[in-house]
């Protein structure tokens, strides 16, 4: 009985092992699209904020840009999985990671603030450590050392903003945020186009 469950267990990790190797199961899009607009929201709360410019609907602008987000992530996933009409293991496990941490964050920046639960400025390295796990995660999964290595740069941004908390963690964060996110997502879409040119030859 427990040889055969080892067995089970071991066709498991191998079926995602070749998963992952058959076919890369992150382009980058996601990555590309939330970082922008992320980005852009944490320019937009740190001049708002600046500039003393309705800085009390800084929460609703947030909102706006968060439920625009989920509905056009989910049109992005929608034509990218007809698109690939390829499904694997590794990439269902990859994107039950990022909706896990999407609520997460969401819970963070909306529920946790709202709540009183800690001073808002801290809601930029609360979320930060939070993608240092997604993202070490995301490169086990994906077999990418160097994505694994990225969490390393959020936690550390992450403690620093923790030690040095103020306005100005939104404009560290935004530039986490381009170097973290945004160019590892530019460096998976890259490799994923090169992978589908080599996989039509």
């Amino acid at each position: 009985m427990e040889s055969k469950q080892a067995e089970l267990e071991l066709s498991l990790i191998k079926k995602i092992m070749e998963d992952t190797r058959r076919i890369n199961i992150d382009n980058g899009v996601h990555y590309i699209f939330w970082g922008i607009l992320v980005a852009a929201g944490l320019l937009i709360n740190y001049l708002m904020l600046i500039m003393d410019f309705y800085e009390k609907y800084a929460g609703f602008v947030w909102l706006v840009l968060m439920i625009s987000g989920v509905v056009a992530d989910i049109l992005i996933g929608k034509h990218q999985s007809k698109r690939s009409r390829v499904s694997t293991y590794g990439g269902r496990l990859l994107s039950s990671l990022w909706l896990a941490s999407g609520i997460a964050m969401f819970i963070f920046g909306f529920v946790g603030s709202f709540a009183g639960a800690y001073n808002p400025i801290y809601i930029c390295p609360i979320i930060a450590t939070s993608l240092g796990i997604s993202y070490f995660t995301s490169g086990s999964i994906q077999q990418l050392k160097w994505l694994k290595m990225v969490s390393l740069g959020w936690w550390s941004g992450a403690v620093v903003m923790f030690l040095f908390p103020g306005i100005h963690t939104l404009l560290i964060f935004a530039l986490m945020i381009i170097l973290f996110q945004i160019v590892p997502g530019i460096v998976l879409n890259k490799k994923s186009r090169e992978y589908l040119v080599e996989a039509a030859r």
